[in-house]
């Protein structure tokens, strides 16, 4: 692992985070930051980067890069899910909704160069506390999110993407820069790399 900030498995939880755990802890700012709402928390106390923009991190620091979500904020979907209990059914949900309004197949990550396609095992669906993105605010929120492993260091090239036309399509980038212990700080912003967001409808 040369370049480090390969996809860890959906299954895995580094720290004792799964994917799930992130998107309960990230879920209410995220929704909150993406729509610029004044009741947005401060950024969640995680044990790793979320991936905003351009950032310097420990070479020890595991980053988190949420990359499109959808919850029942008002207005909801009237497809969005009656419960999001049940994976293949939000996985199912997320990739007809991405597919219906942006043409995506699937989601893309790249690290370096490197390029991850996203199978549905990395969408999940969580009960939150309630969202800032909608009135009245949801509490069911479904992502698609990746978990990378320490980058080495050196400076790094992160991106987001998606498989449009059967051609991969690059959406967002950021700088992630690893070095040593101490690191900067400011690492815990959330949510405004994922530029894909569910625009609701008046």
């Amino acid at each position: 692992m040369a370049n480090g900030g390969s996809v860890e498995p959906a299954s895995a939880q580094p720290l004792g985070y799964s994917l799930s755990t992130l998107a309960q802890d990230t879920a209410v700012y995220n929704t909150g930051f993406a729509t610029s709402n004044p009741a947005t928390p401060a950024p969640p106390s995680i044990p790793f980067l979320v991936v905003e923009q351009d950032a310097t991190v420990s070479t020890s620091t595991y980053l988190y890069l949420p990359i499109f979500y959808a919850d029942n904020s008002a207005p909801a979907d009237p497809n969005f899910p009656s419960s999001i209990a049940n994976q293949s059914t939000d996985a199912a949900y997320l990739d007809n909704y991405v597919l219906t309004n942006y043409n995506v197949t699937a989601f893309l990550v790249q690290v370096d160069g490197q390029t991850t396609t996203l199978n549905d095992s990395y969408i999940v669906g969580v009960n939150t506390p309630t969202l800032l993105d909608g009135t009245p605010g949801g509490n069911e929120y479904i992502t698609d999110a990746v978990v990378l492993s320490p980058l080495s260091y050196g400076s790094h090239t992160v991106a987001y993407g998606g498989i449009i036309d059967g051609s991969p399509v690059i959406f967002g980038t950021s700088t992630i820069t690893a070095v040593p212990e101490p690191a900067s700080t400011g690492l815990l912003s959330a949510g405004a790399f994922a530029l894909l967001r569910r625009r609701k409808r008046a």
